[in-house]
């Protein structure tokens, strides 16, 4: 698959919590989506991504007070049937219900009542590694970035809309990435990491201590160093785990995997 032109400018992208999940998961869908940038080919379900969406952008605008409460749910209405989400089914071929939305926004915003100094949906991006073809920055998007009221103590708080609290390596990844790009930017170290699951009323929390934001960051140089050095060749790119209702490139994937079997059997071939 040829991806870059000889003079061509480099190959850019950046590690961020999701891009780093993804790497750990496929490096081939990495690849196809960071590097060689294809097209989608796979439908997949676009209702919780556009949900959650909403419900952060109702949560940005409250905290930044452009509206109250009853604004928000106006807003929050008004985006569902812009974004037509009584038409796009859930996995199990049923529409969002919109109310579990509403609360979830709700919930949203007594949580940001109990905190000020809001910095909010702040990205937080910096160049990292680079060689002669390939320029990789670190990149994170957080959602608020606050101060307990009565306390003068920084914290993170990300927004989840999901019906299952997570205990994958990945969520704990994303937790230290935002610490990372907090303390590179303002020499700041959060005292916790809240992630809200604003459907359930619940949070889970992470406590970094400096050390552990150090390794990770000797984690992410490990992982760019290696992404350089497997460069611009897709073959050198194992598979991983491509079987994921959310891969959009699942097509671009097994013609990929196909590609590959025919070669390893042309190879076998006794001439």
């Amino acid at each position: 698959m040829e991806i870059k032109e000889k003079g061509k400018d480099k190959i850019s992208f950046n590690l961020s919590p999701s891009s780093l999940n993804l790497y750990y998961q496929s490096p081939l869908l990495f690849y196809l989506t960071h590097i060689a940038k294809v097209a989608d080919d796979t439908a997949v379900p676009v209702c919780y991504g556009l949900s959650g969406n909403i419900v952060h952008e109702c949560l940005e605008k409250y905290a930044k007070k452009e509206f109250d409460k009853d604004g928000g749910c106006i807003h929050l209405i008004n985006k569902w049937e812009n974004c037509c989400l009584h038409k796009h089914l859930d996995l199990g071929g049923n529409p969002l219900n919109q109310i579990d939305y509403l609360t979830a926004m709700l919930n949203g915003m007594q949580i940001i009542d109990s905190y000020e100094t809001h910095v909010c949906e702040e990205t937080i991006q910096f160049p990292f590694k680079e060689n002669e073809t390939m320029k990789i920055g670190i990149k994170g998007i957080i959602d608020l970035q606050a101060t307990k009221k009565d306390e003068d103590k920084p914290v993170i708080i990300d927004y989840k809309t999901s019906n299952n609290i997570s205990e994958s390596k990945n969520f704990e990844r994303q937790a230290l990435f935002y610490n990372l790009l907090v303390y590179k930017k303002k020499n700041i170290l959060p005292v916790k990491t809240h992630f809200h699951y604003l459907k359930l009323g619940v949070s889970k929390d992470y406590l970094f201590n400096l050390a552990q934001i150090e390794e990770f960051y000797k984690e992410l140089n490990s992982v760019a160093e290696e992404i350089l050095f497997l460069g611009e060749d897709i073959n050198n790119y194992p598979v991983g785990e491509i079987e994921d209702v959310f891969n959009s490139k699942k097509g671009a994937c097994l013609r990929e995997m196909e590609r590959r079997k025919r070669k390893d059997n042309n190879s076998c071939k006794v001439f």
